[in-house]
């Protein structure tokens, strides 16, 4: 994996856990070509299949322009779908980059649905967040960084996604800091992943008219609630208002400008704060504002 990607800052933000009334231990994923964490596993996912020539993405978002910029670097076409509604400045930077970006469908759903029939024409590796074993490692390499300080940490807040980092972090720590409690957080404006987690199953969960384009996060696989569902010790969701609180929090006290779902642990540790006052907990800053 290429070092841009590893050994991003973390430390404990004094004016936060002054606010918050716990030890807050930010690890900071934006300080990368990417600005975002899904990049450790697209680049590992690329490093495990040199023989793969193209690839097809159901995602527009963060975790489309990890695997766009890793596709890039080696010589490897990767085209993008997202619903047309996928946030625009995120489209814009990646086809301003020569990524193919195709806008099909309402929802994330219908996006995924035809993304994953034009990979069989084009004869293309179909490629989603959450069904390879090669994103959770390479998410996990974001836990083994914290491993000086992990023992003496109580909790990890890790955004849910459709299930590669939140599984590949609940993974690491339950291995090597068994007493470290893992919570995976999700939008209320798109539940699917917790939801499916909290009852074991799939449960789709479309998303809620006028949420967030970054939000729009269907339910995983079931193979990834099952992974999850072991590796994760409670979950959680926040609203936009906390998601927006949470972004503006890391830009004026630590000049972090975190796009919502990139400020989702942070707003989640916040929710819970008042129950656990002193407690040291560690909040990944996942992805950053695009532009």
């Amino acid at each position: 994996m290429p070092s841009a990607f590893l050994d991003s800052p973390q430390y404990r933000s004094e004016s936060l856990s002054q606010l918050l009334g716990i030890d807050v231990i930010l690890k900071v994923e934006t300080v990368n070509p990417t600005g975002t964490v899904a990049s450790r596993g697209a680049e590992w996912w690329f490093a495990c299949h040199p023989e793969v020539h193209r690839v097809v993405c159901p995602n527009a978002d963060d975790f489309g322009m990890a695997m766009a910029h890793a596709g890039r670097s080696r010589g490897i076409e990767v085209e993008l779908f997202g619903p047309i509604d996928a946030d625009p400045s995120k489209v814009e930077l990646l086809r301003h980059a020569g990524t193919i970006v195709r806008l099909d469908g309402d929802d994330a759903d219908e996006a995924r649905s035809e993304a994953r029939r034009y990979s069989t024409l084009v004869d293309g590796v179909f490629v989603d967040d959450g069904d390879f074993a090669e994103l959770t490692e390479g998410g996990a390499t974001m836990a083994a960084e914290l491993m000086p300080i992990l023992p003496e940490v109580d909790a990890v807040f890790v955004p849910i996604g459709r299930g590669s980092l939140a599984h590949g972090t609940g993974a690491w720590c339950h291995a090597h800091s068994p007493r470290t409690r893992v919570v995976g957080v999700g939008a209320e404006r798109a539940p699917g992943t917790v939801r499916s987690v909290r009852e074991g199953r799939v449960v789709p969960s479309p998303v809620a008219p006028g949420a967030a384009p970054e939000m729009s996060v269907s339910a995983p696989s079931e193979t990834a609630v099952i992974a999850l569902s072991d590796s994760l010790d409670d979950t959680a969701l926040v609203n936009d208002r906390h998601l927006g609180q949470a972004s503006a929090a890391l830009l004026k006290y630590e000049g972090i400008r975190a796009a919502m779902d990139g400020a989702a642990a942070l707003a989640a540790a916040a929710l819970a704060a008042p129950g656990m006052p002193g407690v040291r907990v560690i909040v990944p800053v996942t992805g950053r504002i695009a532009g």
